[in-house]
Parts: structure tokens; sequence; C-alpha cells
């Protein structure tokens, strides 16, 4: 098992930020690593709603199957996977924080078999992605763009 974890602080209400993380279609405008996400139930977001992803890592595509499992606007969301490479948990928490929003998230990994193997490489490329991604999704919450 490995856990990576990124924290940032948003100058955005937190409301807003949480708006904009907890509705999973945006993602991929935010993590470059993941070419699509798609919500796979109906609308409202929220406890049952299921979620599709497409991602790249490592120089291969993976998809992957989600059930969110705790919605709790503004403040948190866990959501776990029902299918891909390993079983996958990603937790968001979120925390007003001088006038902005303090953005906590975290992905916890199970490979086995040979996955496990694999594992501190899998770990060092979601840490990197983590850092990439939530470095972007600060600027395009602040500034519009995310380069």
């Amino acid at each position: 098992m490995f856990i990576s974890t990124v924290e940032v602080l948003i100058a955005r209400p937190l409301e807003d930020v949480f708006a904009f993380v907890g509705d999973v279609r945006n993602r991929p405008s935010w993590d470059e690593s993941v070419d699509s996400e798609e919500l796979t139930s109906p609308e409202p977001i929220g406890v049952g709603s299921t979620v599709r992803t497409r991602l790249r890592s490592m120089g291969k595509e993976y998809v992957y199957t989600w059930e969110i499992v705790e919605h709790e606007p503004p403040n948190r969301m866990r959501v776990e996977s029902t299918s891909g490479p390993f079983p996958t948990s990603l937790v968001f928490e979120f925390a007003a924080d001088d006038g902005g929003a303090r953005v906590n998230a975290s992905v916890t990994g199970r490979p086995g078999g040979l996955m496990r193997l694999f594992q501190p490489m899998i770990a060092r490329q979601t840490q990197n992605n983590l850092d990439r991604g939530y470095a972007r999704l600060k600027r395009l919450l602040e500034t519009g763009s995310p380069s």
C-alpha cells in the first residue's frame, strides 16, 4: 500500500473550490494525467454517484471506475475505485483558510500481485501527478488558466 498526499491553498471561496473539484467532469482541465472523466450516473453528484476515468501513467493507458462514498459539501469527498489496475481511494478535504480554501488530497493505492513489485515507482508517479495537478488547479481557479 502507498499513500500520496498534496496540500494547496487556493485564493477562492471554499464553496467555489469544492464545487469545481467535486464535479468530476472538471478533472481533465487541471490533471494532465486524466484524458477523460465522465459521470456515469444521473445528477446531482453525491453519495452513490459513479464515474469512469481514462488516464495515462508511466506510458500506459488505464481505465478506472469509481463510486463516491462520502460527499459532504463543502468540506469532504471520498471516492473508491470499483475497477481498475488496483484498488484505489481518493480523499479530498476542504477548509476555509485566510479568505481562500485549503485543499488536502490523498491517494491510497493497494497494488497486488505483480503490480506490488512496481509499487515504489507507482507511488512516485502518483505523487508527481498530484503535485503537478494541484499546482495547475490553483492556477486555473485563481487566474482562469492552468498554465
